[in-house]
């Protein structure tokens, strides 16, 4: 049983309810991170219960993870999944079967953090993910190089499948042209090995 699926989203709603249609897992609680605020409506499934969040703003990545850890501190560890991935039969359930307080799983689909469980007492030595990396991309890799100081080896699960960069292709929005900002950004912080965290003048320079 998976204790905790928390799953981000901003533009693509149409590979969210996609991506739940595969879950074949029996789910605790499945919470929704809305961060475009504008709600969605979820299809049924093997959940014992649902929340749909609306963010009031982007919270980008890393903070929609952190959020999803912190709504998950009670539990051994909790699963996150991009919006567009799908899950093949018994992939979900693979990837809870390795997971543990003790350890950070990520699919051996790249990217591989689209589909990760991680444990608590992973978060205890390594601590949350650095929110200076806004709105996305390097907090993934950041977070790897910690893992490394503390001695602590990702552990690799089952493949899923993922339309890669499906937020960037939204038509009209214009966030392919924004990341070219943000991204740049986000690696000269990461190449500089500097922890930066939150800061509101960056998120609004790097905002999607």
């Amino acid at each position: 049983m998976i204790p905790l699926l928390v799953v981000p989203t901003l533009s693509r709603h149409d590979l969210l309810c996609r991506m739940l249609d595969t879950v074949d897992g029996g789910v605790e609680r499945l919470v929704v991170l809305d961060n475009s605020g504008r709600g969605v409506d979820i299809p049924d499934g093997p959940w014992d219960q649902a929340d749909v969040f609306a963010m009031p703003a982007n919270l980008g990545v890393a903070a929609s993870w952190n959020l999803a850890i912190k709504m998950g501190h009670k539990h051994d560890w909790v699963m996150i999944c991009s919006d567009d991935v799908t899950w093949p039969a018994d992939a979900m359930e693979q990837l809870a079967g390795k997971s543990a307080e003790n350890r950070l799983v990520v699919s051996s689909t790249w990217p591989h953090w689209c589909a990760f469980t991680i444990g608590m007492e992973v978060v205890h030595k390594v601590g949350l993910f650095d929110e200076g990396y806004y709105p996305a991309y390097y907090e993934d890799t950041e977070y790897e190089r910690r893992l490394k100081q503390a001695n602590i080896e990702l552990t690799i699960g089952p493949a899923v499948k993922h339309d890669n960069a499906s937020t960037l292709k939204t038509p009209g929005a214009g966030y392919g042209t924004k990341n070219n900002v943000s991204f740049n950004a986000n690696r000269k912080l990461y190449q500089s090995g500097d922890r930066h965290g939150f800061d509101p003048f960056r998120w609004r320079a790097q905002a999607w």
